[in-house]
């Protein structure tokens, strides 16, 4: 196995820390407390790790094969060896925030278990926010700026700490990060298989079949999460689809979906103005069945395919996936057609239901498994 490729990067902030910054970790943006609130999550970390907070910035793409600066986070143990890599995607953060603003972002919690971690923020955040839209679920470009990603931060590591990465690789994520997760995995085993080695994949709650989510939707007529609006922007924008939004969108979304979804506004704030009745947002030809819509609906699915990992490829590597039974954010269905299509062409996947909602599975299931189990 030959060793990660270096590419090159800028730092353009970094801080020292340990345990007595823990109550600074959290994804305020869509209502997850502080871990410094979550005691039986801290039971699980290493209160001696001190370590270091890089946010780094470097080339890659965007969906159209621009070259665009993009950044990320580094986390890396500074008094003790660190036990591995651990590549990190990023929660959905529909608003402006990306998790290098954060820098304490809970999904890079896995440096107190004495892991390096890599997180990109993906485009649309960091220092491209304002230089493309995020190409949300978009499964290739989340697999190019996260390698891309990889390599400069193991530029970093080396240059700053003397750490050769390991070619060996877990990744993780939750929510948009479980969907970029299996992502990654496919982009590094399709690709980059000569020079990273994935070892497993922990990902949950993640829309890994948008053909079936936008049905279920169709169906409960609810969702607790604006994703539907933003993923036929995205689509109409990335795929020039010149999508007639008076043939998708009613009401108050189809007077402001440009100044709802500019990225200045929370996911809370959006939900605020949306509401969970999907009926009172999407057009009538949203609740028929797939053949049945009008044709701004059927120019999107060819796309919903392209960007749904549980179709056309099969993990190699081990995947551990979870899901909430009562999932309003993304449907549970997605998970099992997945695990479903993986588990017909051979992969090793093992799947969990727990019954819950899709926030209290990812701070209380997910980051605990992750905790013990890495």
């Amino acid at each position: 196995m030959d060793k990660v490729e270096y590419a090159n990067y800028s730092i353009l902030h970094s801080e020292d820390s340990g345990f007595f910054d823990i109550g600074k970790f959290g994804t305020h943006d869509v209502g997850i407390l502080g871990l410094d609130n979550h005691t039986e999550l801290l039971f699980f970390l290493d209160k001696n790790i001190t370590y270091r907070a890089a946010v780094i910035k470097y080339m890659t793409e965007d969906p159209d094969g621009n070259p665009i600066e993009a950044s990320g986070l580094v986390f890396h143990p500074l008094n003790k060896k660190s036990k591995g890599v651990v590549v990190s995607l990023p929660t959905a953060r529909i608003g402006s925030v990306g998790p290098s603003d954060e820098i304490f972002a809970i999904e890079g919690v896995m440096v107190y278990r004495g892991y390096t971690v890599i997180m990109p923020d993906l485009l649309g955040f960091g220092v491209s926010k304002g230089s493309t839209k995020a190409p949300f679920l978009m499964t290739h470009n989340t697999g190019k700026v996260t390698y891309d990603m990889h390599r400069a931060a193991a530029q970093y590591l080396w240059d700053t700490f003397a750490y050769s990465i390991p070619s060996k690789t877990t990744i993780v994520g939750y929510s948009l990060g479980g969907s970029a997760a299996l992502s990654v995995q496919k982009y590094y085993e399709t690709y980059q298989s000569h020079s990273i080695k994935v070892k497993e994949v922990h990902a949950g709650g993640g829309a890994y079949d948008l053909p079936t989510a936008f049905s279920v939707f169709s169906q409960t007529r609810y969702s607790e999460y604006p994703s539907i609006p933003k993923t036929i922007l995205t689509f109409d924008h990335f795929y020039h689809l010149n999508i007639d939004f008076e043939k998708v969108f009613v009401g108050e979304l189809l007077n402001n979906y440009q100044d709802w979804y500019s990225g200045i506004y929370s996911i809370a704030e959006l939900m605020e103005r949306l509401g969970s009745n999907i009926e009172s947002y999407m057009h009538p030809d949203f609740f028929k069945p797939m053949g049945q819509q009008n044709e701004e609906f059927e120019k999107l699915y060819p796309y919903l395919v392209e960007n749904s990992v549980s179709m056309g490829w099969s993990p190699k590597a081990p995947v551990y996936l979870i899901h909430a039974k009562n999932d309003t954010y993304v449907p549970v269905e997605c998970a099992q057609v997945a695990v479903r299509n993986f588990r017909r062409s051979g992969s090793n996947v093992s799947f969990t239901i727990y019954p819950s909602n899709h926030l209290l599975i990812g701070l209380f299931y997910f980051f605990e498994t992750l905790l013990r189990y890495l």
